[in-house]
């Protein structure tokens, strides 16, 4: 007996260590990125819509709890976003944990990140919910008796997808959708055919499969709404009776009171589109990336699935033979495939179907000897996109630093309108998220489809050729500020802005001889008199250093000019 007791003990600390190591693993694969996002003394997000989400947050810290409108885009008039609150609650509550943290690991607070608790909560929320998916899976491989849980965990741990939907300074609700899907599938997986079980055991897997879809559909009421009808059409189709069995009805109510929850918290947020929406959405909808399709001849596919993907059908196939729920998940693989070549947002979902999939699809081999080789050659593209990665080119780390260091000029641009508050601003979308978190000041444009108008107003700004034009935007809109963007270049067109080409492509106009986005970007002095740039100086991006010996007193230091990356410029009284 003891030799017994002392392998189960090996075994059960063996399984701990594994686990612990494929966590550490997960959460350093997702901070691959640290420079781009810890740098110049602050914390700089991956993308515009983080910085909305980080807004939120704020706004919750300050006692707004319930956020049903947006101020800080579409200025004046403001937006009834689909932004729920269960992700800005996430930020919020972590907060005190980083700071809890600061206080043990640098209790002399020589760190300049421990003043930006909230940005550093941010930053980690990701990360911390993919070692969450991690650590279910894990878990939940365990309970319904698995095979090759190792596998699956590896796949998540280094997928390209999976890291981008949790990678560290995303604070975006897709890596909660990934946790709590990951549960809700997970559950239902679970509870096929399980009317011989325990019903105390059938209600525990019944309310944490009925309050992860509840809690999902809150979060969002596309992927989860959409995964959520397709698995109860084929219990529907293949497990009818145990829909409505004893202990899961419980499952059923825990659902129904997340959603009541969540409407009574956030209210209803689908409406109908406004004609510009519905005019300018397929424009604009082509300028982001998550929104595009996804060709198979790609190799993107590939380095996020692994060549497993091109017998995956097969090996599924042969394990419902056997177990019928590896039908159930290659038809959910199938309507993700789909979903995925439609729209790449899909992705994340996808790769998390197919890693849970992973223990049907090596079962199949019948043999570990056999399925092991194949899951490692298999996985031959993920590290092709990790090597190109890890390893970039003399040309990609320039670009690399540009983006930092514009970034921080950006943001010596909101601290001079957070100390002069007036009115809201006038920007480029791509940068328009980030000043209305660091300055406080509501932007005209934004990052969402719901602030469209507004970001329809500033393509005509800078696009337009006719001072009174611009000038009657500025008034409509109450703008007090203007920022233009030196720095962004289009990727194809290296000699045009990307202020322009933007512009025209989401206006579906020529590119004049000489728009305003040019002349303000390139030529301040033409620019007209209603408009006063704040100097170089003003932003601090000028020092005089004076000579060692001090010199004469007629004589005088050198100035240098730090880059100027992108201009500020202040709207007068004298509109016309």
């Amino acid at each position: 007996m003891k030799t017994d007791a002392a392998r189960f003990n090996w075994k059960k600390w063996r399984s701990r260590l594994v686990l612990l190591l494929f966590l550490v693993l997960t959460f350093v694969v997702r901070c691959h990125n640290r420079g781009q996002i810890f740098h110049h003394g602050g914390v700089y997000f991956v993308d515009g819509d983080c910085y909305s989400r980080m807004t939120r947050a704020k706004s919750v810290l300050e006692g707004h709890w319930i956020i049903r409108k947006h101020d800080f885009e579409n200025w004046p008039q403001g937006i009834i976003p689909h932004t729920t609150a269960p992700m800005d609650w996430l930020i919020a509550g972590l907060k005190p944990v980083v700071e809890v943290v600061f206080k043990i690991a640098d209790p002399r607070g020589a760190s300049v990140l421990k003043r930006q608790a909230l940005d550093v909560a941010g930053a980690l929320v990701s990360p911390l919910l993919g070692m969450a998916v991690a650590a279910w899976l894990w878990w939940w491989a365990g309970r319904m008796r698995l095979p090759y849980r190792t596998a699956m965990l590896l796949l998540f741990a280094l997928s390209p997808i999976a890291v981008h939907g949790t990678v560290l300074g995303r604070p975006d609700h897709q890596s909660l959708l990934l946790f709590l899907l990951a549960v809700a599938l997970g559950c239902e997986l679970r509870l096929v055919h399980s009317a011989d079980d325990d019903r105390i055991v059938r209600r525990a897997w019944s309310i944490a499969a009925g309050s992860a879809w509840g809690i999902a559909l809150w979060v969002s009421l596309y992927e989860p709404l959409v995964l959520f009808l397709a698995v109860m059409l084929m219990r529907v189709v293949n497990d009818r009776a145990n829909l409505l069995a004893r202990g899961r009805r419980s499952g059923w109510l825990a659902l129904i009171g997340f959603v009541a929850l969540g409407l009574i918290v956030d209210g209803w947020r689908v409406a109908w589109p406004d004609p510009a929406l519905r005019e300018n959405f397929a424009r604009w909808s082509s300028t982001i990336g998550e929104l595009r399709h996804l060709s198979l001849a790609g190799p993107l596919l590939w380095e996020w699935l692994g060549l497993l993907a091109l017998v995956c059908p097969v090996l599924l196939w042969r394990a419902g033979r056997e177990d019928r729920r590896a039908v159930g998940v290659l038809a959910a693989l199938l309507l993700l495939l789909g979903f995925t070549i439609w729209q790449m947002r899909w992705g994340y979902f996808l790769l998390l179907a197919f890693a849970m999939s992973l223990p049907w699809q090596l079962r199949a081999f019948r043999n570990p000897w056999i399925a092991w080789p194949a899951m490692l050659l298999a996985m031959w593209p993920l590290g092709s996109s990790w090597w190109r990665t890890l390893r970039p080119t003399d040309s990609m780390r320039e670009d690399q630093a540009w983006r930092q260091l514009s970034h921080a000029r950006l943001r010596a641009i909101a601290d001079k309108m957070r100390a002069e508050p007036g009115g809201g601003f006038l920007a480029p979308w791509w940068t328009s998220p980030q000043l209305a978190y660091w300055s406080g000041q509501p932007g005209v444009a934004g990052s969402s489809h719901e602030s469209l108008p507004g970001t329809l107003d500033v393509a005509r700004f800078l696009l337009t050729t006719d001072p009174l034009k611009a000038a009657e935007i500025l008034r409509r809109r109450q703008v007090g500020w203007v920022v233009a963007d030196n720095a962004s270049f289009d990727v194809v067109q290296r000699d045009q802005l990307l202020a322009v080409t933007s512009s025209a492509s989401l206006l579906a106009q020529r590119i004049p001889e000489e728009p305003f986005a040019v002349t303000l970007a390139m030529h301040p002095s033409e620019v007209p008199d209603y408009l006063r740039e704040i100097t170089p100086a003003e932003l601090g991006l000028v020092r005089e250093l004076q000579p060692k010996d001090g010199g004469s007193p007629e004589s005088r230091g050198i100035k240098v000019y730090a880059t100027q990356m992108h201009r500020l410029y202040r709207v007068e009284s004298n509109l016309p």
